[in-house]
């Protein structure tokens, strides 16, 4: 997504929506008939012709489906019990709070997939599923499949923008959360920042500074841990201690 698109989606309007025990909101750029039915059905999403399952697991569930010609993905958050619908009751919705950070994070300058719409549903008064609607992001690999041997271009393209990322959060005093490489996907012209579940807004730069260690460390420990890849893990070392961000 390139600067003026990321500009004129923060200039759009934010519509609201509600339809009996679902609400939400979307950008009216992707007002259409198909967007309506999607809102008011979303889970036909990851049932209908064309869908692809990316992800299912007891917390959320990733999908991509077409419609008004372009690819999307929704990613419902799963409601696992009762009591998990009780902590959800007085916490803002996972979906809500996944639409604004992506808006936050352009506003800012860091590129993000492009949010479309949020949908919370709502049972005997509590706070339920919802889901993130988003623009699918094409011609992509994710950053884990980096290995020492890769381009060594599109290694340096991906870790210089984690670190320029970290540096504007640290900027606005926000913090990603889950800082690792399956949340950055690789474009020819671009990496994309993924999964925004985690994105917190700090009310002091101790705060800030204490959860962008936790971000850089996991980061680190991706490389020397998860998927030892000594030469992309120096790199990654030097390149945010440079930024100030001290890693072991």
């Amino acid at each position: 997504m390139g600067t003026d698109v990321g500009l004129a989606q923060l200039r759009e309007d934010i519509r609201p929506w509600r339809a009996d025990r679902l609400h939400g909101a979307y950008l009216s750029r992707y007002d259409s008939p198909m967007l309506q039915n999607l809102l008011s059905d979303p889970d036909v999403a990851f049932e209908g012709p064309g869908t692809e399952l990316m992800k299912s697991d007891v917390k959320t569930t990733l999908a991509s489906t077409s419609f008004d010609g372009d690819r999307f993905v929704i990613k419902r958050y799963n409601c696992k019990n009762f009591w998990h619908r009780l902590r959800l009751a007085i916490s803002k919705s996972r979906a809500d709070h996944s639409f604004s950070s992506a808006r936050q994070l352009t506003s800012i300058g860091i590129i993000t997939t492009p949010p479309v719409a949020w949908i919370q549903e709502t049972m005997v008064g509590l706070r339920a599923r919802s889901w993130f609607v988003y623009e699918h992001t094409g011609d992509s690999i994710r950053a884990d499949a980096l290995h020492d041997d890769s381009d060594p271009q599109q290694i340096e393209q991906m870790l210089t923008t984690m670190v320029q990322n970290l540096v504007l959060m640290r900027k606005h005093r926000l913090s990603h959360g889950d800082m690792k490489p399956p949340n950055l996907l690789i474009t020819p012209d671009r990496v994309v920042l993924l999964d925004l579940d985690g994105l917190r807004q700090h009310r002091n730069t101790r705060a800030c500074e204490q959860a962008l260690a936790k971000d850089s460390a996991r980061w680190m420990r991706w490389w020397e841990e998860n998927d030892p890849q000594p030469k992309i893990g120096e790199r990654s070392r030097s390149l945010l201690n440079a930024a100030g961000f001290a890693v072991n």
